[in-house]
């Protein structure tokens, strides 16, 4: 710590305790929070237009099945790109504009990397979702000295029912909400990169 009692940036106290008292965190916790559901919805909409589309190339309409899923997956792109610069801290280079015309589209590289990141995306929003739901579940077990006597606490079948009983309890709550915010942490670095390098 400095002289006037705050964390340095490179300090060992910062790198274990910082995330908590970081408002980037937080930002990262609600990333994490849509995680999951956008990334389902990518997911299925991305592989059932992609399969759908494939299978009936034989006719034309394989061609507009597919050509309409990459167009979906490039507004969900865009939307992923505006939530990683938002919420990530994601920086992103100026990008060109997309070809037109759906052989264009068919042919464009960058198109296909969306796609990939729209896969990719499940995965890893199951991961920022499971981490923050561990992170927002550790609340009510910090409160717990305070809201014992009034809402039931039970562990492993007991209820809680001592002061000293319900600091145990805050106690466990407060470690696994510091390693749920560097879980959350690292999944955001993971999928920052990932938006970085294929969006």
């Amino acid at each position: 710590m400095t002289a006037e009692g705050t964390f340095t940036p490179d300090s060992d106290i910062d790198r274990v305790f910082g995330p908590v008292v970081h408002a980037q965190t937080y930002r990262h916790l609600a990333w994490a929070l849509l995680a999951f559901p956008l990334g389902l919805i990518y997911f299925i909409t991305t592989i059932v237009g992609i399969s759908v589309g494939f299978g009936l190339m034989i006719v034309a309409v394989g061609f507009v099945i597919l050509a309409l899923t990459l167009a979906v997956a490039r507004v969900f792109a865009t939307l992923e790109r505006e939530m990683a610069k938002a919420l990530l801290g994601a920086t992103f280079e100026p990008r060109p504009p997309f070809p037109r015309g759906w052989r264009a589209m068919l042919r464009d590289r960058r198109t296909w990397r969306m796609v990939i990141y729209m896969i990719l995306r499940l995965p890893l929003g199951l991961a920022g979702f499971a981490s923050s739901v561990l992170m927002l579940a550790s609340v009510p077990a910090m409160a717990a000295p305070l809201a014992y006597t009034v809402l039931p606490y039970w562990v492993n079948g007991y209820p809680v029912a001592t002061w000293e009983e319900a600091m145990l309890v805050a106690l466990f709550g407060a470690v696994f909400f510091l390693v749920s915010a560097h879980l959350v942490n690292g999944v955001a670095a993971m999928a920052r990169k990932l938006a970085i390098a294929l969006l």
